[in-house]
C-alpha cells in the first residue's frame, strides 16, 4: 500500500511538549528538548549553537537524530546557557580546605626578625653586634658565624644558612637541628562557566600569577561574595595564587575548572606577577 502524506510536511522541526529547563543554582541552565521532523531535512535541521526558541538564553550543544517509520525523524537536543544573559560568567561553584604544608625554616616570615621581638635568627643585614665569630668546629669549612638562637651562617654578613647547631640558650634548644616548619595554606577548587572564548584564553594566561581581589581582573568571578576584603600580606604581597586552569568547550559556553592557593604570608612580588590592576 502506498504511503499517503497529509498535513504539515514537517520540513521545520516541531518541538514536542514535556521539556524541562534546569538551573544548577549557580546560573547555568540546561535543557533536553525533543523535536519531530521529516527525515529528509533532519540531519541539518538543528545544529550546534542554534538558539532554543522558547528561551534564547539556551544554545544547542549536542544533537542526535533517530530515524523512524513513515519518514519521520526524532531530534533530541541538549541545550546549555547562562541564566544571567547580561553577565559573561556564572557564579563560582567552589570547595576548599585549610591545611599545613612543610616549608624550609628560612622561609618563615619572622626568620630575619630580631630575636628579642619574637624573631628567629636576628635582623638582616647582619652586623658585628648581631653576629659573633665562632671558632667551634660546627662545620668542616672552618670558622662560621652565629646569629640568634644558635643559627649558623657561612659569612659575617649572613651568606648561606647552615642550620641551628648551638643549643646553649633556652631559645636555641627549641630550634636545635630544626630545618623546617609547618606553614598554614589553603586550597580552593572552583568551577565557572563563561560565554566568551576570550575569557578562556585570558584565564589560562593567569596560571602562576597572583591576585589580591576575588578575581584576577578585579571582578569577583573566581570566589563567592563571602570572600570579602583585600587579600594582602602585611608587606603588601598578594595572598592568592592561580595554580591551575582546565577548560571544556560546550559550543556557546565554556566550562572552566581551576585551583587557587592561599598563603597567609603572601606570594612575593619579587617572584610572582600579580594579575590585579
Amino acid at each position: 500500500m502506498a504511503k499517503i502524506s497529509q498535513g504539515n510536511a514537517l520540513t521545520t522541526p516541531v518541538l514536542q511538549p514535556g521539556y524541562t529547563i534546569d538551573n544548577d543554582g549557580y546560573g547555568v541552565l540546561t535543557c533536553k528538548a525533543v523535536y519531530k521532523c521529516d527525515d529528509s531535512v533532519a540531519a541539518t535541521a538543528i545544529v550546534r549553537g542554534d538558539s532554543f526558541a522558547p528561551d534564547t538564553r539556551l544554545k544547542a550543544h549536542k544533537v542526535s537524530v533517530s530515524y523512524g517509520a513513515l519518514d519521520v525523524a526524532t531530534i533530541t537536543v541538549d541545550y546549555i546557557g547562562l541564566a544571567n544573559a547580561s553577565s559573561a560568567y556564572s557564579l563560582p561553584n567552589v570547595s576548599g580546605a585549610a591545611t599545613l604544608t612543610t616549608e624550609p625554616i628560612q622561609n618563615h616570615p619572622k626568620f630575619f626578625t630580631a630575636t628579642g621581638s619574637g624573631g628567629i635568627v636576628g635582623p638582616n643585614p647582619y652586623s658585628v653586634s648581631t653576629l659573633v665569630k665562632v671558632l667551634k668546629p660546627y662545620t668542616d669549612r672552618g670558622p662560621v658565624w652565629e646569629g640568634g638562637n644558635g643559627a649558623i651562617f657561612e659569612e659575617k654578613t649572613g651568606g648561606k644558612f647552615l642550620g641551628f647547631y648551638d643549643p646553649a640558650t633556652t631559645g636555641a634548644k627549641k630550634l636545635y637541628q630544626r630545618t623546617s616548619y609547618l606553614a598554614p595554606t589553603s586550597t580552593v577548587n572552583g568551577t565557572i562557566y563563561t560565554s566568551s572564548s576570550a575569557n578562556v584564553d585570558t584565564l589560562l594566561g593567569y596560571v602562576g600569577k597572583t591576585m589580591y581581589k576575588r578575581g584576577p581582573d578585579g571582578f569577583g568571578y573566581l570566589l563567592p561574595s563571602y570572600f570579602t576584603g583585600t587579600y594582602k600580606a602585611p608587606d603588601e604581597d598578594p595572598q592568592w595564587l592561580i595554580a591551575s586552569v582546565h577548560f571544556e568547550d560546550y559550543g556557546s559556553l565554556y566550562k572552566l575548572t581551576y585551583e587557587l592557593r592561599f598563603n597567609k604570608e603572601g606570594y612575593s612580588y619579587l617572584v610572582y606577577t600579580s594579575t590585579n590592576v
